[in-house]
Formats: C-alpha cells, structure tokens, sequence
C-alpha cells in the first residue's frame, strides 16, 4: 500500500499489484539479515529488504506506512540494512528509487548512498511520446529453467550487474 500511496500522492497513480513474495521468501532462507520488519504492538509500521551476491549489495524495497513517516523508522530499518551491506562484505552498493521522492533520495544520502545514473522526470503525453520513439529492436520470450537459460541469466547479470546473481535464478 506505501508504494500506491506515494504514487498517486504524485499524481502517478497506482503502480504497485501484490505478488507472491517468492523472491522476498527465497532471500529469508539464503541470507535473513537482510530482511528487517519494524512493528509495534503487532502493527507493521515498515519494512527493508536487501540481499548481496558476491561484490554487490542492493536495497530491494524500503517501505514505511505514510502515517508513521518522519518518525525514523525509515533511518532505522536502512541503518540495519546497511548494516547487512557491511557484514556481506561487498564493495557496491545499489538501489533504485523514484526521481520524484526528494524524502527518501535525502535518507539514502545520509547513508552514504548517492545518486549514480541520474533518471530526470519529465512530462508529455503518453500518445505524443509514443509516436515518437522507434519501435525498439527487442524482442519478448518466454524462459525456462533449463541449463542453457540459466547460463545466459548469469551472463546478462554480469554484463549489467558486474555479478553473477546465480543463486537468485
């Protein structure tokens, strides 16, 4: 929900749909600390998620409820995951947030994680952009699991990650 909120906050609207936490359940097993929840009484009030392979720690999601921000939770839960970033021992440190979210851009800085590819926001209508761009020259297929897809996954990860995320596949 702090995910849609912040969206139509911003005039976005909604963004985020639930999903199975597979992944989030996959990262409890292989490396719990790097999940935090912050409650009280019972009542969660926020969440981190981070995970590290090899050289490379990212912050997959930092959510608190909208009605419990500015009270630090949102600096302690990040405190402790980048606690995890220290005790995993990797050297880069990522992580993806809006270009719109002055607040949390100002939490990760006082944590020493700066902005390092820039994404501006800017504004058009979505027909006018559109009819802009060139078709892109991707193409969409379905993966399997099979030894082959797996071997191209973890080049890709290394190409663009500089790690081979192999566990995660």
């Amino acid at each position: 929900d702090s995910i849609n909120e912040l969206t139509v906050r911003h005039g976005f609207g909604p963004m985020a749909a639930a999903s199975p936490p597979n992944f989030q359940l996959f990262s409890l097993k292989d490396d719990p600390d790097g999940l935090w929840v912050a409650e009280d009484g019972g009542d969660i009030l926020g969440f981190a998620w981070s995970w590290a392979c090899d050289d490379l720690w990212f912050l997959a999601q930092l959510f608190v409820d909208p009605a419990r921000q500015g009270h630090g939770i949102g600096n302690a839960l990040l405190e402790r995951t980048v606690e995890h970033a220290r005790k995993s021992g990797a050297a880069d440190k990522a992580l993806i947030t809006f270009t719109f979210n002055p607040v949390s851009q100002g939490l990760y800085m006082r944590h020493g994680l700066f902005p390092k590819t820039p994404v501006y926001l800017l504004g058009a209508a979505r027909e006018r952009v559109m009819k802009a761009l060139p078709e892109p020259p991707l193409r969409a297929v379905e993966i399997d699991d099979s030894a082959a897809t797996m071997e191209k996954l973890v080049e890709i990860d290394r190409r663009a990650l500089g790690v081979s995320r192999e566990k995660h596949h």
